[in-house]
């Protein structure tokens, strides 16, 4: 009986020490990441720098924690309360965007590793994506495949993963569940360029018109009156808003909506009034930058930050110049890459990222990194430095 009790206390020991050192681990790496954040010497060194991690990343990609706990992190594990597949499949979406600017080799060969991972020989997915979220990652791959017809049944898997999502109202939801009256703006970043593209290569008209009926119905009624601010989401039946109007990385899932949306666009009446709609957002927006070139995690207060939200806006505004030739939004793009540049560690890595949502309007206390915001980064930042 001694002995049975004393192996109980020695398993008892052993198991608590793991779970401690898990937590001490993830304590020292929060407490000392930040060493010396910020120190560049120009902005060449500081793009070198984020790219290297881009392909860093596209071989191991790193989680990003659906719990904000900081304790018993290893139960979290053990629970499946720690990592998410259906958010990292738009984590690496978002490192395969950005690496898609690049001209270097490495990161050219470590996009088509990526693709030759996830996609079989005879173009199916290795392992077939559940949720809507796979728009992104789909759409990166697309941009970034030379050959179209080889990845098609990969690509239809995903169509055909949206289409069944299509509420009777016309919206994709977000989640699998269709009878939730849940339409997030997630949704607008996830699908409205993929279908776009994938309706222009494969010569699937309707894909089209799906894709712009979200933005026009997001339009109609998930803005806040008078302004061009995004809430989280919105119930078709009543048309109310759920959860917050301006959550920064909400702001961003409808600009990549518009933007990508807008450059996948084959010349029509409907592209010309998306470019008066995106006109109208840039212009908008601009009255929320902060004075060191940051948006926030809530737009409309500048009390707040998130180097996620400020990526995207720094592509959108990018691609807004190219579109509108107007300089004032190439500052703006310039100024957001300049904030981030100074929340980015001395490894290259992007941080203050807002960690990933709990629910509609329950939004992350954690900001660290994220291979989406890292991507986007690197976007941005090549697009612009093509342009000095």
């Amino acid at each position: 009986m001694g002995s049975f009790l004393l192996i109980i206390l020695i398993l008892f020991s052993v198991f608590s020490f793991i779970i401690f050192a898990i937590d001490l681990y993830f304590y020292l790496l929060d407490r000392y990441c930040r060493f010396h954040i910020g120190r560049w010497q120009n902005d060449n060194e500081w793009i070198k720098a984020i790219e290297k991690i881009c392909v860093k990343w596209t071989k191991r990609t790193p989680t990003v924690k659906i719990t904000d706990n900081s304790k018993l992190i290893a139960i979290d594990m053990i629970n499946g309360k720690y990592r998410s597949k259906t958010i990292q499949s738009w984590q690496i979406g978002g490192i395969l965007l950005g690496l898609k600017e690049s001209n270097d080799k490495d990161s050219k060969e470590a996009v088509d590793k990526v693709i030759k991972n996830l996609i079989k020989e005879d173009g199916n997915w290795r392992v077939n994506p559940t949720n809507v979220d796979c728009g992104l990652l789909s759409y990166a791959i697309l941009k970034n495949c030379k050959d179209y017809k080889k990845i098609k049944p990969a690509m239809d898997f995903s169509i055909s993963l949206i289409e069944n999502n299509i509420c009777e109202d016309g919206m994709v939801a977000y989640l699998t569940d269709k009878s939730i009256n849940e339409r997030y703006i997630d949704t607008l970043g996830f699908i409205c360029p993929f279908l776009q593209l994938y309706s222009n290569i494969y010569g699937y008209e309707k894909f089209s018109k799906i894709s712009l009926e979200q933005i026009n119905q997001y339009n109609k009624y998930g803005l806040l009156y008078d302004t061009y601010l995004p809430n989280h989401a919105y119930n078709p039946q009543n048309k109310l808003p759920l959860g917050v109007y301006g959550w920064g990385r909400g702001v961003a899932w409808y600009v990549i909506g518009l933007i990508d949306t807008y450059i996948e666009m084959k010349d029509s009446n409907e592209k010309l009034l998306l470019k008066e709609n995106i006109k109208k957002v840039a212009d908008s927006y601009i009255n929320y930058q902060r004075e060191d070139g940051g948006f926030g995690s809530i737009l409309q207060n500048e009390r707040t930050y998130d180097s996620s939200a400020t990526a995207v806006l720094a592509y959108f505004y990018s691609r807004c110049y190219e579109i509108f030739e107007n300089a004032k939004y190439l500052d703006v793009s310039n100024k957001c890459l300049q904030k981030i540049k100074s929340a980015t560690r001395i490894t290259g890595k992007v941080d203050w990222c807002q960690g990933d949502t709990k629910g509609i309007g329950v939004h992350s206390q954690t900001f660290d990194i994220m291979p989406f915001a890292q991507g986007f980064t690197l976007r941005a930042a090549l697009i612009n430095l093509e342009r000095k």
